[in-house]
């Protein structure tokens, strides 16, 4: 069925005539060697014999007309690159030199050296190569086939060009439930794509925030998820990162698409069970070609074709080699394994030709490019018997950008430019060169110092490489964020092309809101918009990170390796989550299952809602860190409000609260303070002070109290505020900062108290006020004012009060708004008492707050509310 179904999918000019029996349209032909198959090892075959043979010697018999790069479909699955990038026209890929016959092969008659094909033309041949490959056998799963063609299935697999970019959109579709990856019970063509696919499935669910509410399974049916030792290690720790569940020895018997049930079979229990799917990824079971399988006389009783393993020949027939897929020998069936069988066919060949024996050997080389993330990948390579052949001088079985990289562009462009036109044979002579102590013990020392070795090497080649860029500006913005877009603002106009905004991150993030996704209030894709769209148009953007300061030559380096020089800069790049100073945290935070979450981080503030809305009762824990980073009183908030929440969910009566914060009292300012302690005993909330977080486990949270000792709190659900640190190009360098790495400017001017030329805003300066958006808007009205006289060779003159403010949303109703300056001073804006909650605080931390932070805070039109202040309330009442 498979084969009828491939065969009448092609559209030929003797497609109507495929099954006639009439002789007048039967052609015979004749050539010096025939290739079955225009797939990789068949066309790769070509191009080295039609170079050595007279024109029309070399007859390729293949029915498609397209030739697709396959390795490239597992990219295409993950919405890398399109399917398009993958395809050549046949026509284009043969040699020249070469006659194609566009047709399937029916029957090969060994003893009479002739082919038949479906169409019924006969050729005549001296010497066979068999590049046949293997096809998808969608029926040999009751079900498959049908939920494959079904676009609202769910079900998809990369190993086919119609049902690629299904994989991507099934992604994209994907918003909770079960991410299911199967491994069939039968040998298939690169047999790490299957988990491949499983690891970019988690990176995209991580960044569309869906993670949370997914759980993924690789079901394979090995009782390994790799057969090459070393890299399984490590594949293993893939996995646990990952947390990706494995069922080993289980295979898929049947699709239920009407369902979304899939139904597997475990080989150990010998039992069927049913697992639901929100999505399917299937690798079909493959097998030959059916006028391979079919011929007793030249395969084994799997139905591939019997060659030697080494030499390639076939033991019955010495004038028929193979290759490819399609053959017998026990390695894995990849990309690289043809070339490397090419070159020793070729050599083989040509030996048969000559009346010798073929002397080269295949050693069984193979190799996968494991892809791990979106940026990483694990190069595995390997010959018979499951032992490491690399060619890096680095342990390729370490997650590595370089592989990636290699994978994305370096290895599609040798296939199509190197490997199709004959001149490939695989990485050994540069595994020479890379290796020249191979031979010897010493690679086993030297081993160890390239890895030493690595971490220097990396930013070597990003100092020394020659792509490297030089920039010049007249002012440089460091960091994108809010205080970064509204300083570019405020300049574009003036500055037109001589401005410079570096910042590594596609997305702007509205953080304030992630209280608001945490509490299931918004949704995360309301809290992001594309960087490109929230910067002026006239300014440059550069795609990357800082890597390193030298004020003193009013220069930055990026990571990249660029360089851009200016004449003045402010920095904005903000702090970091510091998730390692807390022992579990992160894996805890990646785990689905596990019920600790965080709202101070678009990866996982979607969980704390799952959290909130699972929770069934029991010991809710809320923490805080001993020293505090941006918006202090977000902790507080997400706890009100999952309280208000289990209130109404009518759970509150069998739910304890705790909160545990390292400071010394609730809130830094007395007066709200106060009222949150007051709300809390009203509420049940047991507060306990310097108790800071230091690790999670399945049995608890471990606190360290103010005199080194640790107790032990069990928890039901767990919302962590991660210890906060300033980012790592601001620590690295003395000159910029402070000795706890934060930016060091005036308190007042924000104007660095060494360099003049730089100024800072937001997170990372060492300011003593509250680190919140509402701080950055007349943060970034001072840098503007001081920046511009500093331009003008003036001192500068405009004073930042420490002015901040937090919305404690106390419930879905109703809430409090902070509003203080520097020294704890109450600076509030309206006239009335907002420590006491109202609803227009709700309201207002609802809509107005979003709508001032994108129309006019991150467009350089908002210094804060002291103009509203002035008019609603002179008297500060």
């Amino acid at each position: 069925m498979s084969f009828i179904r491939k065969f009448t999918a092609v559209s030929t000019p003797g497609l109507c005539r495929s099954f006639s029996v009439s002789t007048p349209n039967n052609a015979t032909y004749s050539c010096k060697i025939l290739v079955i198959g225009g797939g990789t090892a068949g066309c790769a075959m070509a191009a080295k014999f039609t170079r050595r043979l007279p024109k029309d010697s070399v007859i390729v018999l293949e029915p498609m007309k397209d030739h697709y790069y396959q390795p490239l479909f597992t990219l295409a699955g993950a919405g890398i690159v399109t399917l398009n990038q993958s395809r050549r026209l046949e026509e284009n890929v043969l040699p020249k030199k070469a006659k194609w016959i566009q047709d399937f092969a029916q029957c090969i008659m060994p003893d009479r050296n002739k082919v038949v094909t479906a169409n019924g033309h006969c050729i005549d041949y001296e010497y066979l190569i068999v590049a046949a490959g293997m096809n998808n056998d969608y029926d040999k799963v009751p079900g498959l086939y049908q939920a494959l063609e079904d676009k609202t299935s769910g079900v998809s697999s990369i190993f086919a060009a119609e049902y690629c970019e299904k994989t991507f959109s099934d992604m994209q579709k994907h918003k909770e439930g079960n991410a299911i990856f199967t491994y069939p019970d039968s040998l298939i063509k690169c047999p790490g794509a299957p988990q491949k696919i499983a690891y970019l499935a988690d990176s995209y669910f991580n960044k569309t925030g869906v993670r949370t509410k997914t759980a993924i399974y690789y079901n394979t049916c090995l009782p390994v998820i790799f057969g090459v030792p070393k890299y399984a290690k490590e594949l293993m720790k893939v996995v646990k990162r990952k947390h990706i569940n494995v069922n080993y020895k289980t295979v898929l018997k049947e699709v239920r698409p009407d369902k979304k049930e899939a139904v597997f079979f475990n080989k150990e229990k010998c039992e069927d069970f049913v697992m639901e799917y929100s999505m399917l990824h299937v690798t079909p079971p493959m097998l030959t070609p059916d006028f391979l399988r079919t011929n007793a006389s030249l395969v084994d009783e799997h139905g591939y074709l019997e060659v030697d393993k080494f030499t390639l020949q076939s033991p019955k027939y010495p004038n028929i080699y193979g290759i490819g897929d399609c053959i017998n020998t026990p390695n894995s069936k990849t990309a690289a394994a043809i070339a490397a069988q090419s070159y020793v066919l070729e050599h083989n060949l040509l030996a048969t030709m000559k009346k010798d024996e073929p002397k080269l050997k295949y050693n069984g080389y193979g190799a996968c490019p494991l892809v791990t993330s979106y940026n990483t990948c694990i190069l595995a390579e390997f010959i018979y018997g499951g032992i490491p052949h690399e060619t890096m001088p680095f342990n390729q079985a370490s997650e590595s950008v370089i592989a990636y990289y290699m994978k994305r562009y370096l290895f599609p462009a040798l296939y199509w430019h190197m490997m199709m036109k004959g001149y490939y044979h695989g990485p050994e002579a540069i595994r020479r060169i890379m290796h020249p102590f191979s031979r010897i013990k010493i690679i086993l020392n030297m081993s160890a110092v390239f890895k030493r070795l690595a971490p220097y090497t990396k930013h070597a080649v990003r100092w020394y490489c020659p792509t490297k860029k030089t920039y010049e500006c007249k002012l440089l913005v460091v960091g994108g964020g809010a205080g970064g877009c509204s300083v570019a603002w405020r300049f574009a106009r003036k500055l037109k092309n001589s401005l410079i905004v570096l910042e590594p991150c596609r997305v702007h993030y509205y953080q304030p809101g992630f209280t608001l996704v945490g509490a299931g209030i918004k949704n995360l894709q309301a809290m992001y918009k594309p960087l490109p769209s929230i910067l002026p148009h006239n300014i440059t953007w550069i795609h990357d990170r800082a890597e390193g300061f030298c004020p003193s030559e009013n220069l930055v380096v990026t990571w990249k390796g660029d360089k851009i020089y200016y004449e003045f800069m402010v920095i904005a790049v903000g702090i970091r989550n510091d998730y390692d100073k807390v022992i579990g945290l992160v894996q805890a935070l990646d785990n689905p299952r596990c019920p600790v979450s965080t709202i101070y981080s678009p990866m996982y503030c979607s969980k704390t809602w799952m959290n909130i809305k699972d929770f069934n009762g029991g010991h809710a824990l809320f923490t805080f860190p001993v020293v505090g980073g941006k918006c202090s009183g977000a902790a507080m908030k997400i706890m009100f409000l999952a309280q208000d929440y289990w209130r109404k969910q009518k759970i509150i009566g069998k739910t304890n609260i705790t909160y545990n914060t390292g400071a010394e009292d609730i809130f830094g300012v007395p007066k709200y303070a106060d009222a949150i302690r007051a709300l809390a005993v009203s509420r049940g909330i047991v507060p306990n002070y310097g108790a800071d977080l230091v690790e999670v486990s399945p049995k608890g949270a471990v606190f360290m109290g103010p005199c080194g000792e640790t107790i032990c709190f069990p928890y039901n659900m767990l919302h962590v505020t991660p210890p906060m640190a300033p980012q790592y190009c601001l620590q690295q360098c003395g000159e910029l900062s402070t000795a706890a790495g934060y930016l060091d400017v005036n308190t007042d001017t924000l104007q660095h108290t060494r360099y003049p030329n730089v100024f800072g805003l937001g997170d990372c300066t060492c300011t003593p006020n509250s680190k919140t958006a509402a701080a950055v808007a007349p943060q970034s009205y001072v840098v503007e004012r001081n920046l511009r006289n500093v331009m003008s060779g003036k001192a500068p003159s405009a004073k930042y009060n420490g002015y901040g403010a937090c919305p404690l949303i106390t419930s879905y109703r109703k809430g409090m708004l902070a509003e203080f300056v520097y020294n704890k001073k109450i600076w509030e804006t309206f006239p009335f008492d907002q420590a006491k909650e109202r609803r227009i605080i709700y309201q207002i931390n609802k809509y107005v707050l979003p709508y001032i932070y994108w129309n006019s805070l991150v467009k350089g039109k908002w210094n804060g509310p002291g103009t509203i202040r002035n008019i609603i309330n002179p008297l500060r009442r």
